[in-house]
């Protein structure tokens, strides 16, 4: 029998997370009712064939390096996850709202996650890097569907389509795995970066008896992420995270024409704006492929940039991740920025309360 720690590691090879989207984005469509026609499938042809691709006309090179040996493995699988009935639930909580003890202990957890992920090496698929190298390639255009060409641009991308949603929800779901794998405690939880939060109802919810609940704004870059110290820290972004109550602009340009040294927006500002940006994204219009995006099925060529996603995608989050700038400004870097995870996040509470 398999030792505990060889179980863990075959779980999560990079093979694994390439494999399960093929599961969940496709259970999800189907969920819509909306499939008619084959939906993109991942085979082990798939990954074999991987090529550079690229996203906004420039070259990406995001294929798994020769360390990831393909040539003995099982085929692919439909990843199911397990329901345990009896266990307690997890609940990820806004960052905003930890205070006291539970903050301590959450950032302490937090920090010794980081530091045994960012020590692995490269060729490791818990890795930083190797996540990194994952979502890069299947946001490139990295992988051609098989049996079509990439020459007619039959390839796979992640962003721009129905996909975003349901795929992105799988690779925050096995992130927080491999965090609690490293922490080996099946009960740590990745807590979300609430940026569409602005309401500070703080002071008129206690004037009206509430004594319980959080209702602090969230809308601030996380400090716990903002400690140069850490490993939760990523020097590559832009200065405006650096500064002291300057709220995320959900209304930033996308693509961004400013640099990432721009001056923020200031709160009074911003904070009506970002209302404004959420109310559009979670008003999902007339028909589904406005919040979700477009259909995106086999024989369809990779999505068009900036045009086939949903509302929840465009504004606020690619709005989101220009503002943050750095490593987060662009598919290919966007998931070796520790951030991205937190506010994937919450990308992720916003579908599911409107998806």
């Amino acid at each position: 029998m398999a030792s505990r720690s060889s179980r863990s590691r075959n779980i999560l090879q990079p093979k694994t997370f390439l494999l399960v989207v093929a599961a969940l984005c496709i259970n999800t469509l189907q969920q819509l009712g909306k499939v008619q026609a084959a939906p993109i499938k991942v085979t082990l042809d798939t990954l074999r064939n991987c090529t550079n691709g690229s996203i906004a006309g420039r070259p990406a090179i995001c294929c798994p390096g020769a360390e990831i040996d393909l040539t003995n493995v099982p085929p692919v699988v439909d990843f199911i996850p397990k329901r345990d009935r009896l266990g307690g639930h997890r609940v990820r909580k806004a960052l905003q709202c930890l205070s006291g003890e539970e903050l301590e202990v959450y950032t302490q957890k937090l920090t010794k996650a980081y530091d045994l992920m960012r020590a692995l090496p490269p060729s490791d698929p818990r890795s930083l890097h190797q996540q990194g190298i994952i979502h890069c390639a299947y946001g490139t255009g990295s992988f051609v569907q098989d049996g079509l060409s990439a020459v007619n641009n039959f390839t796979i991308d992640i962003h721009f389509s129905w996909l975003f949603l349901p795929w992105h929800r799988m690779f925050v779901y096995f992130h927080e795995r491999i965090l609690q794998k490293l922490l080996d405690d099946p009960t740590f939880t990745l807590h979300f970066w609430n940026f569409d939060n602005g309401l500070d109802g703080t002071k008129s919810y206690s004037a009206q008896g509430h004594n319980e609940g959080c209702f602090k704004p969230g809308h601030l870059f996380p400090e716990i992420y903002n400690n140069i110290s850490s490993s939760t820290f990523e020097p590559d972004r832009s200065n405006r995270t650096l500064v002291p109550g300057i709220p995320v602009d959900l209304a930033f340009p996308v693509p961004a024409p400013l640099p990432d040294n721009a001056p923020p927006v200031p709160a009074e500002e911003a904070v009506p704006r970002n209302r404004e940006v959420m109310h559009k994204a979670m008003e999902r219009g007339n028909v589904s492929r406005h919040f979700f995006g477009i259909t995106f099925k086999y024989g369809d060529p990779r999505p068009e940039p900036l045009v086939g996603g949903g509302s929840l995608e465009f504004f606020p989050h690619n709005s989101m991740h220009t503002w943050v700038g750095g490593l987060m400004r662009v598919p290919p870097t966007a998931t070796f920025d520790p951030i991205f995870y937190p506010a994937h996040e919450n990308i992720e509470r916003d579908y599911g309360m409107c998806g």
